[in-house]
């Protein structure tokens, strides 16, 4: 497996495991939300592992984002308190 580098949002590898704040996976990546013409980068959909339900992550929420994963600043209690995404 290559090693594991910081990447540009746009490049966020297809259904990445999303990490709460503590390193722990709590779901994958389910679709990036921005505005791609002028690099502006609003958040993720994440699908949660418990309850499957999707939630938005606001870009300020995402402090790293790797060849292999999506890292949050959140615990994952937050997380799963956060509105469902339609």
């Amino acid at each position: 497996m290559e090693e594991e580098r910081e990447v540009a949002w746009l490049a966020m590898p297809e259904k990445a495991p999303v990490m709460d704040e503590a390193g722990d996976e709590i779901g994958r990546a389910e679709e990036l939300l921005g505005d791609r013409e002028d690099d502006i980068f609003h958040g993720i959909v994440v699908k949660l592992a418990r309850g499957g339900h999707r939630v938005e992550v606001r870009a300020d929420r995402i402090p790293k984002i790797t060849t292999h994963r999506v890292y949050t600043d959140l615990a994952a209690d937050e997380l799963e308190q956060l509105p469902e995404y339609r």
